[in-house]
């Protein structure tokens, strides 16, 4: 059974089908079953590439999530790129070039936002100082099996 933050699927009414788009709709987007985990990010390129305090991602399987649409892309960094749409400008999403297998979706595109709370958080000695977001949340980093 898949984590959502520290919570069991099995506690929450999570949709078979988790839909989301864009501002303006030119892109949709469709992931089955519920998400790995979601994670509050506080790293300078996530808060700069949503234009929010922290960027939050919900993450899948590669293979879980289809894109319909235009979804354009930028290469942020030698590990990362980022998703958006070439319209309106919304951000969609992020990969991480080292796990090609996930991609982490802003929870903010998805059409039910509600049914995915975070349970992590993520660079947090980045934070913004006077931002205090879901404070109680363990750090992800805790939970990742350390480098080989």
């Amino acid at each position: 059974m898949h984590a959502v933050g520290l919570r069991e699927v099995s506690e929450m009414q999570v949709p078979e089908l988790v839909t989301g788009a864009c501002l303006c709709g030119a892109v949709r987007l469709e992931a089955v079953g519920p998400p790995r985990r979601v994670t509050h990010c506080h790293c300078e390129m996530c808060r700069r590439a949503t234009g929010a305090v922290a960027g939050t991602f919900a993450t899948w399987e590669t293979s879980a999530v289809r894109f319909f649409g235009n979804l354009a892309r930028y290469d942020s960094s030698a590990v990362g790129w980022r998703g958006f749409c070439s319209n309106c400008g919304s951000s969609i999403c992020f990969g991480y070039k080292p796990r090609p297998e996930r991609i982490y979706v802003a929870i903010g595109a998805l059409d039910t936002p509600d049914a995915f709370p975070a349970g992590f958080h993520d660079h947090r000695e980045s934070r913004i100082a006077w931002l205090h977001l879901d404070d109680g949340l363990p750090d992800a980093a805790e939970f990742k099996p350390p480098a080989r």
